[in-house]
């Protein structure tokens, strides 16, 4: 999966939680990431990296996309109601994205969830399953 077609997945996530809106980094002006969105809800904007390894054998550089690779779908999440805590924001957005997959997505791994998050502290990985992976990571 490319970078830009997860940037679309997430705004369209972040349009259907009640209360919020989204932009992309370019719209923001920001350029320290190439993509990202920016989500804004409970009165403070968070904002969300993305990063993609391909597939095996997937070659980025070229202009058509792959089709998808359909499979089991993972559990579903119940989207929080959204607060300040980025948390919410990272559990709703990978809620909303898995309840519109149409069985691309193999698993959801929520970093707040975990008993040692990351450095970043709040995003998650999704495997896919053509073998790519999605890394969705709150910057500031």
């Amino acid at each position: 999966m490319r970078p830009a077609r997860v940037q679309h997945m997430l705004l369209d996530a972040a349009a259907a939680l009640p209360g919020a809106s989204a932009r992309t980094f370019a719209d923001i002006g920001r350029t320290s990431h190439p993509f990202g969105i920016a989500v804004e809800a409970a009165g403070r904007t968070s904002h969300w990296q993305i990063a993609v390894t391909s597939a095996p054998g997937e070659n980025l550089a070229g202009g058509d996309y792959p089709a998808p690779v359909l499979g089991e779908k993972p559990p579903s999440m119940e989207a929080p109601d959204l607060t300040a805590d980025p948390a919410t924001v990272e559990r709703a957005l990978v809620a909303q994205w898995l309840a519109a997959d149409p069985g691309e997505i193999a698993s959801a791994d929520l970093y707040s969830t975990r008993p040692a998050p990351p450095a970043v502290g709040h995003g998650a990985t999704i495997d896919l399953h053509d073998g790519s992976r999605v890394f969705i990571n709150h910057v500031r």
